[in-house]
């Protein structure tokens, strides 16, 4: 809901302005409207993509990978022998 007095300094400071700024003013609300709609809806479909990624990492295994393990000990990295890769 909106707050009364919000609407009275709005209306207020529309009514000093001359009516090309009055334009410009409705203009900007109306780019926040459609923000606000854009903004909304974007984050709608970042929590429907954290549901799904959610979903897949709890998942049961079957069909899937295990996690990566590669065993590394004992390697000694030497960089002149990578540098030459």
């Amino acid at each position: 809901m909106v707050n009364r007095q919000l609407i009275q300094r709005m209306e207020q400071t529309m009514s000093q302005l001359p009516p090309q700024y009055q334009s410009e003013w409705l203009d900007f609300g109306d780019f926040l409207a459609a923000k606000f709609q854009a903004d909304r809806s974007c984050a709608s479909q970042v929590e429907d993509a954290q549901t799904r990624v959610r979903e897949m990492v709890n998942s049961p295994a079957k069909g899937r990978l295990g996690p990566p393990f590669l065993d590394l000990t004992g390697f000694k990295f030497n960089r002149d022998e990578a540098n030459e890769r």
